[in-house]
């Protein structure tokens, strides 16, 4: 989408910048990028202090791309071929020239956060629909789609938030193709990285919190807390009408961090805790879902949810708890939810005509494994098979873990490649490995490791026969491996569907 702003503009929504080098007034710009790669002449460049590599490193290949400036953190010997803009926090910067060069559509938008270890997606997917149902205009930004309207499209990239410059311009986009609420998968990432410094917040949902990304924040604790930005945001701009809210899951064991970081009301969910708001209380679970009754202010309301696992009905909550407080009734929730058919990559079962189940399922982490691995126990009468991995690059201790998890639930598990990235391929085996080994499993036996992540699908796939479940979790809906070498093309649904042709499944 064309765009041109006044570099001066620009240069004032950063009031403690220094500027050196001079431009004139007429000069604009065309872009925002922190990527020389995406970057469009007459773009501002913004230097990132990167994990490998200084983003300080780019700053001639941008001015020879066109950079109208550039945007540098600390200190810097400047090449006066064009204005160098030096500030205390390049990622802060690029958040505010962001969100000023797409006239801060956020403010004009009622936006509602999502944040959690595990449950964003589906949560947010399941609030837009909430909202649609009450004749409500949506947009999302998730990890597997981006939604404008009634054009949803898939999310490539493998980063749940967008970098600013993208960020921005879907809800400037969202603005102009008329939608009221932007729902917004609020990662740690994006909180911790600020690039969701200046979106300004209406309603922060939280769903729960476990150990993950320890590579980026350090300790749990602190993973926590960058957490709890999203609901200290929410005081950064003012009530556009619909109040400032935080929807928080009480069972969670830090729902008081979130509880004392909300700048606005709280409104509380639960399926334990008779204080809370909002109660779900499971009703009974079948192969083709859940139901349960919700109690609202000595009201009560059964819905049949047609996606399994009890953790779905915590997802659920959040949405009827985002929806009571945009004084959306209940039945109009229960509506919406009765006709919602999941997420692509969460528990999507793959059927060609075999005898036995497959499911793919993003789960990445000991929790979200657990959790799915649950689900699915409770409904297998044969044999439970997994086939999963971990992150090279990314939290190497949750592997032993998840091998702990897999090894208690699974009859057998297949190790395999996730995004080995730069890592050893099969030291990440090991690893996990390691964990399952900690409660008795034997290799061979209980396990094998197969980094080749399509071999490992055809072996799962090859062993299961009838009554049997095959989980293959960690990918999802991603598009791609990431490897030493590069990206690898990917699709889970489509790999796992040619290997049951090969293995004679016709789809019938």
């Amino acid at each position: 989408m064309d765009r041109a702003v006044p570099l001066n503009k620009l240069v004032k929504a950063l009031p403690k910048a220094h500027i050196v080098g001079n431009y004139s007034d007429d000069t604009v710009v065309t872009g925002i990028s922190a990527d020389t790669r995406e970057m469009k002449p007459g773009s501002i460049f913004v230097a990132l202090p990167g994990f490998h590599v200084d983003g300080k490193k780019f700053i001639p290949n941008a001015i020879e791309k066109g950079a109208k400036a550039v945007v540098v953190e600390g200190s810097y010997q400047p090449d006066l071929q064009v204005p160098v803009i030096i500030v205390d926090n390049a990622r802060l910067a690029f958040s505010r020239l962001a969100a000023e060069f797409w006239d801060n559509p956020s403010h004009k938008l009622k936006v509602i956060g999502v944040t959690g270890t595990n449950g964003k997606t589906t949560t947010t997917y399941m609030i837009s629909s909430v909202l649609e149902s009450a004749d409500v205009s949506t947009g999302f930004i998730t990890t597997v789609d981006y939604k404008i309207a009634n054009h949803q499209w898939k999310h490539e990239e493998h980063s749940t938030t967008p970098q600013p410059d993208r960020l921005h311009e879907l809800l400037y986009r969202m603005l102009q193709a008329g939608v009221e609420y932007a729902v917004i998968e609020s990662s740690s990432h994006g909180l911790k990285l600020h690039r969701l410094e200046d979106v300004a917040y209406d309603v922060a949902v939280f769903t729960n919190v476990t150990s993950e990304h320890l590579e980026l924040h350090g300790t749990v604790e602190q993973y926590r807390l960058d957490k709890a930005r999203l609901f200290q945001l929410l005081g950064n701009h003012p009530d556009k009408g619909c109040g400032k809210w935080g929807v928080i899951n009480l069972d969670d064991p830090n729902a008081q961090l979130y509880i004392d970081s909300t700048k606005g009301k709280v409104f509380t969910y639960s399926q334990q805790d008779e204080n809370a708001d909002l109660i779900g209380n499971i009703i009974r679970r079948s192969e083709e879902g859940v139901t349960f009754r919700v109690h609202y202010k000595g009201n009560s309301t059964e819905i049949n949810l047609p996606i399994s696992g009890d953790y779905n009905v915590y997802n659920a909550l959040a949405a009827i708890g985002v929806a009571i407080t945009q004084n959306i009734p209940i039945d109009v929730c229960k509506s919406a939810l009765e006709r919602f058919t999941g997420v692509p990559g969460r528990m999507q079962v793959i059927s060609m005509g075999q005898p036995f189940t497959v499911v793919i399922d993003y789960a990445h982490t000991e929790d979200s494994l657990e959790k799915v691995l649950i689900t699915l126990k409770q409904r297998t009468q044969g044999r439970l098979f997994a086939v999963f991995g971990s992150a090279g690059e990314r939290d190497p201790y949750k592997r032993a873990p998840m091998g702990k998890v897999a090894a208690k639930y699974a009859d057998f598990m297949i190790l395999t490649n996730e995004d080995p990235r730069g890592e050893d391929e099969m030291q990440i085996l090991l690893d996990i490995a390691e964990g399952a080994r900690s409660v008795g499993a034997i290799e061979g036996r209980d396990y094998i490791c197969i980094p080749d992540r399509k071999a490992a699908i055809y072996e799962a796939l090859s062993r299961a026969s009838g009554g049997d479940t095959v989980l293959l979790a960690g990918k999802g809906h991603e598009t791609t491996i990431e490897t030493k070498n590069g990206f690898i093309p990917w699709d889970e649904a489509e790999i796992a569907k040619q290997a049951l042709k090969d293995l004679g499944y016709t789809g019938k």
